[in-house]
């Protein structure tokens, strides 16, 4: 579905580092993975030109979430497939491209770029959605459908690139592209208690832990409690779509 791969050997591409026999297993191995998925209908859509609606939850007040997944396209030097979040509105929120590679006879994912909204949608809409999400913010809701995509599908590791490591702060794209990074990934990966490698590298958690209730300040427990169980609705979307014997409870994930 991209007319450029035969090229994207011989560029930078998902992680800054990498060489030419890199790059070509990482590609080879993403597609091994697809093709390894029990869902026909989840592989067409992380191959797709055009994005396609594979998980929608409910949040707060009603208002739907969805997340769509298609070929990486414009994305192409960061991965091989994207996620996007959308709103109730189709507001683009987020979005995250990756591919799955091999490392040490193990699959891995490896994300190469995460983006947020538009530069025309306002700070209030990202504050809108995660206060819907019960304080989950855009980004993060798509990092837990790469925790639930990777638990369902023998992903033994998440990496992450790092600030330096991304394929546009390399020297040749630095002046060109250079304006299309924006936040700091380092920041994020942290912030999910991922450990920095190498200087173009994080390994992140298969799944982030929960604090127990009892640590939980009492007047915060309800709040967290709903963003708990917002997760369990996304995870339920989740293995919903990746094993077609799986139904989900009150999510309805077929789209």
């Amino acid at each position: 579905s991209q007319i450029t791969l035969p090229s994207k050997t011989h560029r930078q591409y998902l992680m800054r580092g990498l060489n030419s026999n890199d790059r070509a297993d990482a590609i080879i191995s993403h597609y091994q993975w697809i093709d390894s998925l029990k869902n026909i209908a989840l592989a067409h859509a992380l191959t797709s030109p055009q994005e396609v609606p594979v998980v929608r939850f409910e949040a707060k007040n009603g208002e739907i979430y969805t997340v769509h997944a298609s070929s990486a396209g414009k994305a192409e030097r960061e991965g091989e497939s994207t996620l996007w979040l959308h709103d109730n509105d189709n507001t683009l929120l987020a979005s995250l491209t990756f591919c799955v590679a091999r490392s040490n006879g193990r699959t891995v994912l490896v994300i190469g770029g995460l983006q947020g909204p538009r530069r025309h949608v306002s700070r209030e809409v990202i504050k809108q959605a995660t206060r819907a999400c019960h304080g989950l913010f855009p980004k993060r809701v798509l990092m837990e459908v790469i925790f639930q995509l990777a638990s369902r599908s023998n992903i033994s590791a998440i990496f992450a690139v790092s600030d330096e490591g991304h394929v546009f702060r390399a020297l040749r794209y630095r002046l060109s592209k250079g304006r299309h990074f924006h936040a700091s990934y380092d920041e994020f990966w942290e912030g999910l208690n991922g450990k920095k490698l190498s200087p173009f590298c994080w390994q992140l958690p298969l799944q982030m832990e929960r604090k127990a209730l009892e640590e939980i300040a009492s007047k915060k427990r309800a709040e967290y409690r709903r963003r708990f169980a917002l997760l369990d609705d996304i995870a339920a979307s989740v293995h919903a779509r990746i094993d077609p014997a799986v139904v989900s409870g009150k999510i309805q994930t077929k789209i």
